[in-house]
């Protein structure tokens, strides 16, 4: 896999209104090598590279934290995918390992309700979003001080940051599928495992 750090560095320093001639003279680089560089015909040398970034202001953890040196796509067969539940509710997680790693990081599952059962936190958000269709049922979101009511059919999205909880409103289990990102941003799969 080549990888294309030209045009990254093009991105970055586009982004930061920084001219290539001011670039040649901060980092102490010829333009044409910047232009090589950003054309992706050749590759930086690491000093080279680290001079760059320092004049981006870009650090080499924060340049490199989104790069996958082995990108794979990954098949979850619906007999194979773990299933984690409690009484009242379940999470059949829908997404690989490999897609909760990384600054792009999520988590997807398909979740179910029990009537009157709920989820969430009234007290505490997380960081991230969270995205959610519900596909059966219907539900309360309680998010900080507002209610919203959903029904089959319907999308949510919302920031997590506020405190929220998912409420089972109806007589009928409540289904939906739910995305959140970052993965890292709660800990949802924390019940009984079956697989």
């Amino acid at each position: 896999m080549k990888t294309k750090l030209g045009p990254m560095l093009r991105t970055i320093r586009t982004s930061r209104h920084l001219t290539i001639k001011e670039v040649v003279y901060k980092a102490g680089v010829s333009s044409s090598l910047l232009s090589q560089i950003e054309r992706n015909r050749i590759s930086p040398s690491l000093d080279t590279l680290l001079r760059l970034l320092e004049v981006y202001g870009v650090s080499p953890t924060q340049f490199f934290k989104d790069y996958e040196t082995h990108s794979k796509v990954e098949i979850i067969k619906e007999n194979e995918r773990k299933i984690y539940q409690r009484k009242g509710f379940k999470y059949e997680k829908l997404c690989g390992e490999s897609q909760a790693k990384g600054n792009h990081s999520f988590s997807a599952f398909f979740l179910e309700l029990a009537p009157g059962q709920k989820r969430g936190d009234s007290g505490d958000g997380h960081l991230g979003r969270e995205l959610g269709i519900v596909v059966a049922g219907s539900a309360q979101l309680i998010y900080g001080e507002e209610i919203y009511d959903v029904y089959a059919g319907d999308s949510i999205s919302f920031f997590s940051q506020i405190p929220h909880v998912i409420r089972n409103i109806s007589d009928s289990v409540f289904q939906a599928y739910w995305v959140v990102t970052p993965a890292d941003g709660e800990n949802y799969f924390d019940g009984k495992i079956t697989e």
